[in-house]
């Protein structure tokens, strides 16, 4: 609605609403009463949007319409048997509209009785036109979801999007069943016949873009999403998920491309700044990261995840006493994650402060006792910090909660970090057995061993 289309409507709603409380008989025409229920539904006020319906029956009580927009609201609050009973009041109006016998079939379908609704909806089949028919076929598939059977509610939309390709509603529902019953592929062909009859049909193309991307054909699901989004520029949705399939295939600036389309076009939220962020952060533009971080905490204060990133951003750009304030205040919020514990210990380390660091280090295994990856940092940690018999200490108790060739090859700086070159090269050997993929760990903990003769001429008899 256009800024004076909006206005006028306000403006007739407060001349009923003023009506109504002066005790004032409201006499308006059909459209007029029309537009104020239509109003207070948009509004979820389904109240007063009866409230309007009765009023309006009460001046128009030929038309069937306004007994047809009474069912269905009493329909959509749970007030079935009065919907049926306004339907049978309907039906001496306009006996053969089909609209009656479908709203029939939706509330015997959420009171339960679904093979009545089902009953009720193949009787309106033989005389329905090709339109009509698709109708019957989308409340067929409410049915089917209201009984859970999933299956025939995939085929009953499918028959509704043959005999009008056109039927957004079908469209809108199609995808709860392909991800119920995981017809990707037979829903991408059912997508396409739908965009050969209809080729600006948006959600068939959002629809085909989430098919293709839960097969992993991430580029043809870029390609879709950015067809949903051209037939429709106000679809927010189609943007943002084109952006992230961009990111699953590190088309970062991609991705960024399309929330700008977001942010230019819609109200902006702190996950739209926090994804930005992310893209940012990927391509090492730190400053730009962290400012779309920095928004994104601006509309959600509480959020430690956002502060972590913050963190990694000033970490990142070698700014360790801003990383520990942003990690410590991570960690003020949710001090249950192993990650925040390991990047606050790494900023510790890197300012001097090896106490704290320690602290940290012990606190993130403490957390995360099974994840290998921890242990190696604190072991690591410790090595430079020449403290290799502590080292070996912490690696020993690592080996009750963790496994891996990885803690192997951290023993074997260890053992070379202590000058026990005969047990690290024996030890060497073994670990080379077991995963020869992993030694590049012996070199990141030990840069020097790159040099060291016996190691190199090791490694290199296992190639191949």
């Amino acid at each position: 609605m256009n800024y004076e289309e909006n206005q006028s409507l306000l403006d007739l709603v407060t001349d009923y609403e003023a009506l109504r409380e002066q005790g004032r008989e409201v006499v308006w025409e059909e459209k007029a009463f029309a537009q104020v229920i239509e109003y207070y539904e948009r509004e979820n006020q389904f109240p007063r949007a009866i409230e309007a319906i009765n009023l309006a029956i009460k001046h128009f009580a030929y038309s069937a319409d306004f007994y047809l927009k009474k069912a269905q609201l009493l329909i959509d609050t749970h007030q079935e048997a009065q919907a049926l009973q306004v339907l049978e009041a309907a039906a001496n109006f306009a006996p053969f509209d089909p609209e009656i016998g479908l709203l029939r079939a939706e509330a015997l379908s959420q009171m339960g009785l679904y093979e009545e609704a089902l009953d009720l909806l193949n009787e309106l089949k033989p005389n329905a036109d090709s339109t009509t028919l698709a109708n019957i076929y989308v409340c067929e598939a409410a049915v089917y979801e209201h009984s859970e059977e999933y299956e025939r509610m995939y085929y009953a939309l499918k028959g509704a999007l043959q005999e009008n390709p056109h039927h957004e509603e079908a469209l809108e529902q199609l995808w709860l069943c392909v991800e119920a019953t995981r017809k990707y592929e037979e829903s991408i062909a059912l997508h396409q016949e739908v965009i050969e009859a209809d080729p600006y049909s948006y959600l068939a193309w959002y629809n085909l873009g989430h098919a293709q991307a839960y097969l992993g054909n991430y580029e043809e699901a870029i390609e879709a999403y950015e067809y949903a989004f051209l037939t429709n520029e106000k679809f927010e949705f189609a943007y943002r998920d084109c952006a992230e399939m961009c990111c699953e295939i590190k088309q970062y600036r991609k991705a960024l491309q399309c929330y700008g389309e977001v942010l230019e076009r819609f109200e902006p939220d702190s996950e739209l700044f926090f994804n930005m962020g992310q893209c940012y952060q990927h391509l090492a533009d730190y400053t730009s990261a962290r400012a779309c971080y920095t928004k994104a905490l601006h509309l959600d204060h509480y959020n430690d995840e956002i502060l972590f990133h913050i963190g990694e951003c000033y970490a990142r750009a070698g700014k360790w006493k801003q990383a520990v304030k942003a990690f410590n205040k991570a960690i003020d919020m949710e001090d249950f994650r192993e990650e925040y514990y390991a990047a606050l210990a790494e900023a510790c380390a890197a300012l001097g402060e090896a106490e704290q660091a320690a602290a940290n280090f012990k606190k993130a295994v403490e957390l995360a006792p099974e994840q290998t990856a921890y242990w190696m940092q604190y072991t690591g940690f410790l090595i430079e910090s020449d403290q290799v018999e502590d080292a070996l200490a912490v690696l020993q108790e690592a080996e009750d909660y963790s496994t891996g060739a990885e803690l192997l090859y951290c023993r074997i700086a260890c053992l070379f970090a202590l000058g026990r070159r005969q047990e690290a090269l024996y030890w060497l050997a073994e670990a080379l057995v077991e995963d020869f993929e992993m030694y590049e760990v012996l070199f990141e903990l030990l840069p020097s061993l790159r040099n060291d003769r016996d190691v190199v001429h090791l490694i290199s008899s296992y190639l191949n």
